[in-house]
């Protein structure tokens, strides 16, 4: 039986807003000052901080510069000045700035200006290690946005942003690797790179690691490592990992609660804060058992959970 997969494994660009950026480190004096203005709500001193760096050829003071006009925070909001500012300041090594001015390219808010304009800055940014454009370079070669469709490429970024701990590169390259798009196809590989972002609580990559657990693929078949990964991704948000617990849940041992109500805990001892309450008949379906204690998966009205209950409990 086959079993739900995304087809592109969340290949979804989203760049960063700007307000992390103006959080970095300070380099010079005025912008250092700008910035204390900026996080006292002072914003017209703020911007006149940062506009006397900004002239002076500062790419953070420009980059900041440019988000106040923006916004329209401290100034009258102006996009072709925030559009000049964001240029120059790409045009002086900002990486923020040539992330942000690629995605105003991507997203087709400067007239002229698409998709295949942002890949010269993504370029750049990602050159300098930083780890948003090397993943947003990654999705434009595997999906040809503005270039040439090129998996090879896509690998590569993917891989170096993946490496740097970005969680959806992580499950992107795993993809990559599970198909052999672009790479030589290793289902070890993609168990991988699918359990070091399932671990990081991310829901595509926790649906596609239980599929590889559920179908034996690049690591022995398991269906209590499935339906534990497939509730995971449910929770997260991952419809697709419903029919998927549904799918591999009936390969599991059933067991009744045998009590009038039962106290479903966060693990394997009453120490463990209750995560779930069950009534006299409910089924409980057994990932495994260890000291006296079950690990189970429940419907709940929640949805799909899993907790831990004590053995003389079931029946």
């Amino acid at each position: 039986m086959m079993f739900i997969k995304r087809p592109k494994a969340f290949f979804v660009v989203a760049f960063m807003g700007a307000y992390a950026a103006l959080l970095s480190p300070p380099i010079h004096a005025d912008y250092k000052k700008g910035m204390e203005e900026y996080k006292s709500g002072n914003f017209a001193s703020a911007v006149h901080e940062w506009r006397t760096a900004a002239e002076k050829g500062d790419g953070e003071s420009q980059f900041a510069l440019g988000t106040m006009f923006e916004r329209g925070e401290g100034v009258k909001q102006d996009s072709d000045k925030a559009y000049k500012w964001f240029r120059l300041a790409a045009d002086n090594d900002s990486v923020d700035a040539q992330v942000h001015l690629a995605g105003m390219f991507m997203r087709e808010e400067i007239d002229g200006k698409g998709p295949e304009d942002a890949v010269e800055w993504l370029q750049r940014a990602a050159e300098a290690e930083d780890v948003s454009a090397q993943f947003q370079l990654g999705l434009i070669y595997l999906e040809g946005m503005g270039v040439d469709e090129d998996p090879e490429l896509a690998a590569r970024w993917f891989s170096l942003a993946a490496e740097q701990g970005h969680v959806r590169a992580q499950n992107n390259i795993g993809n990559l690797y599970e198909n052999g798009r672009g790479v030589e196809q290793s289902l070890e590989r993609a168990f991988e790179w699918y359990e070091r972002a399932a671990k990081q609580n991310d829901p595509f990559a926790q649906n596609n690691l239980g599929a590889l657990y559920a179908r034996g693929s690049g690591v022995e078949r398991n269906h209590a490592w499935a339906v534990f990964w497939f509730v995971n991704a449910a929770q997260g948000g991952n419809e697709l990992a419903l029919e998927n617990i549904n799918i591999s849940r009936k390969n599991l041992q059933v067991k009744e609660i045998a009590a009038s109500r039962v106290n479903i805990r966060a693990g394997n001892s009453t120490a463990y804060e209750r995560v779930g309450q069950l009534v006299r008949g409910s089924n409980v379906y057994v990932l495994g058992s260890t000291e006296g204690w079950s690990q189970v998966h429940f419907d709940s009205e929640q949805g799909p959970m899993l907790g831990w209950v004590s053995n003389t409990l079931i029946e």
